[in-house]
């Protein structure tokens, strides 16, 4: 029997998604599909993804209790709240309390409350998979469950943002901010409010992530030492390139002290660097570890569609577990 997903959210995300799931005829039924705007739709025999695309109206004006939902797992992609979390957060609480498995691409619930949604999935006996979270389908969770599992992860360094990344590249071609922020924009890569991107609170989320889930911290994305990508980062850019330099958005962690610290900002990087070359829209990765040395990942020009291959990932992850009949 197909395993039945319950897709909470349905922007861009969700509609790739759904797309994805047609497309490679994977071994799933969408159970249920509910969003904030446009109603809801519950159907225990399965919905029509393809009608459902195509623009149909959904017939409830509510979303459903969660707890109500014939799922075998939730799939949470609702637009992120930095600050709360919600209410993506109790969309994840309430699954894993009710039986469910839950993959979310929604950084607020893991970034506010990993420790406590781990723990409550684990006594449940289900499984919490975020691989969409941090960088589109940049392995990264998956890396440490598959090559990773008895190093020690001491440092990482990294680019997580794509609209930052394609400012900052285009700002050292001479290219005016606003002129490269619009383009993100347009192309869907940056949200048409782009502050949580610019002030760096996405990349705060998505550094308390990689130091709590990897590096076994305790952090809050508030604790994430912050510095704006704007009009005096872009200047950098441009005066690195005239010197052969790159200026790149970099999240950085270590441990310093006893305790796990880190920090976002734009920082100028030489030619050597695994980072320099990671350009544009494109993201990467550098983890200092112990037994396995430096690990570099990378991901090129993602888009939207890359999300949904990570929840797809991690879909087929909790299926291959679950027992059949």
């Amino acid at each position: 029997m197909p395993v039945r997903l319950a897709l909470f959210g349905f922007g861009n995300v969700g509609r790739a998604l759904a797309r994805t799931l047609l497309e490679t005829k994977a071994p799933f039924v969408v159970t249920a599909l509910a969003t904030k705007r446009h109603g809801a739709v519950v159907d225990a025999a399965g919905i029509d993804l393809g009608t459902i695309l195509a623009g149909t109206d959904l017939p409830l004006r509510e979303l459903p209790p969660i707890a109500s939902v014939p799922a075998d797992v939730l799939v949470e992609m609702t637009p992120l709240d930095p600050v709360s979390g919600e209410p993506a957060l109790g969309y994840v609480r309430n699954a894993l309390t009710a039986g469910m498995h839950v993959v979310t691409a929604n950084k607020g619930p893991i970034a506010r409350a990993y420790r406590e949604l781990e723990a409550l999935a684990t006594k449940q006996g289900r499984m919490l998979r975020f691989e969409a979270t941090l960088a589109d389908c940049l392995p990264v969770f998956t890396l440490r469950r598959a090559a990773l599992p008895l190093a020690t992860i001491t440092a990482i360094r990294g680019i997580v943002s794509s609209t930052n990344n394609h400012i900052l590249s285009a700002a050292a071609t001479g290219v005016p901010f606003e002129d490269a922020l619009a383009d993100a924009q347009r192309l869907g890569i940056a949200e048409a409010d782009p502050r949580n991107d610019l002030e760096g609170h996405d990349a705060a989320a998505k550094a308390t992530i990689l130091a709590n889930v990897l590096m076994g911290a305790e952090l809050v994305p508030e604790d994430i030492a912050r510095e704006p990508i704007d009009e005096r980062a872009a200047t950098a850019a441009r005066a690195a390139a005239d010197n052969g330099d790159r200026v790149r958005p970099l999240i950085e962690i270590a441990r310093r002290g006893g305790k796990v610290v880190a920090s976002f900002g734009p920082r100028r990087l030489a030619p050597m660097d695994p980072l320099f070359a990671v350009d544009d829209f494109s993201m990467g990765l550098v983890f200092e570890t112990d037994l396995a040395g430096r690990v570099v990942v990378q991901l090129h020009d993602p888009h939207v569609d890359q999300v949904a291959y990570a929840i797809l990932t991690d879909l087929l992850e909790i299926s291959g577990t679950m027992p059949r009949p």
